[in-house]
């Protein structure tokens, strides 16, 4: 009898999928287990309990996590020695958040995986190279993500409190949902949470709809952020030598989860930019972890 576990532990919930035998027991869901946010420890507990939730206390024989804080070889190292205390005899990989997305919908082989969630990144894997793009967190990077989407509509709503930006629905709404009537409002709805980062990337869905209905700032917010993220896949493609073939490509993180303005915008510039691409959206990262999980025991 064989116990599997994958785990897309990114920055906003840890998403947990176990199969027994080769029949699935279920999807759970646990916290936020970014590693570079919250450290290695703290969220090597988060996962081994969220495991140990889902399995009922049992042990796994295999567990792959795909982590979004570790893409570098020490991070991904030292999260996977620290599991290994929680899940003694298991079999363990650590990857990072990407590669599982890329794997859930590209099993093997060449491609490319676009996430925009509370970060952003494009991962292309061609052979055993591997080429990224973006990724750099909030503080310095993390273009067309949630975050981003999310810190450009505050900054908008500041500009029309302080004069420089006309109203708009979108605005109006923004204000509404972050109970700010005022600047200083607005600073304690942002600046007073524990977690800004993630209340940020949770305004970008009310931005995204706006600008569907044709609200003209949300709809420039989110221009910029398509053309930020489908820079990023055409980089990737070209570093990668992708960009003249079938290029499979996945799309992942909250924000290209399902159709929307935002994602028929990168399609699109896609599309044009790289004709011969073929786009999959609507997959679990989860997944792809299991899928890698189960080469474990191979």
């Amino acid at each position: 009898m064989s116990v599997i576990v994958g785990v897309d532990a990114g920055g906003t919930s840890t998403r947990i999928v176990a199969e027994r035998d080769g029949n699935l027991v279920g999807r759970f869901d646990a916290a936020a287990a970014n590693v570079r946010r919250l450290g290695v420890d703290e969220a090597a507990s988060i996962i081994a309990r969220g495991i140990e939730s889902a399995l009922g206390g049992a042990l796994p024989d295999a567990v792959m996590v795909g982590a979004a804080g570790a893409g570098s070889a020490h991070v991904s190292s030292a999260l996977r020695a620290a599991l290994q205390t929680y899940l003694p005899g298991a079999r363990i990989a650590v990857d990072a958040d990407a590669f599982i997305a890329l794997r859930a919908g590209v099993a093997e082989g060449d491609g490319i995986v676009l996430i925009a969630g509370t970060g952003s990144l494009a991962l292309a894997v061609s052979g055993t190279q591997r080429v990224r793009a973006g990724g750099h967190g909030y503080v310095l990077d993390d273009a067309g993500s949630g975050a981003a989407i999310g810190a450009a509509a505050v900054r908008a709503l500041l500009r029309m409190y302080d004069g420089r930006q006309p109203a708009s629905e979108m605005l109006e709404a923004l204000a509404q949902n972050l109970h700010a009537a005022s600047i200083d409002d607005v600073h304690d709805a942002i600046y007073g949470e524990d977690d800004p980062v993630r209340t940020l990337a949770a305004l970008a869905p009310l931005v995204i709809e706006a600008a569907s209905r044709g609200d003209r700032v949300a709809t420039r917010i989110v221009q910029g952020a398509a053309l930020d993220l489908a820079e990023m896949v055409r980089t990737v493609a070209r570093r990668a030598k992708l960009d003249a073939n079938d290029a499979k490509i996945v799309f992942a993180g909250g924000l290209l989860r399902e159709n929307s303005l935002l994602s028929y915008l990168i399609e699109t510039r896609i599309a044009n930019e790289l004709p011969h691409a073929h786009v999959r959206k609507g997959l679990d990262p989860a997944d792809g972890a299991l899928a890698l999980a189960r080469g474990l025991l191979s």
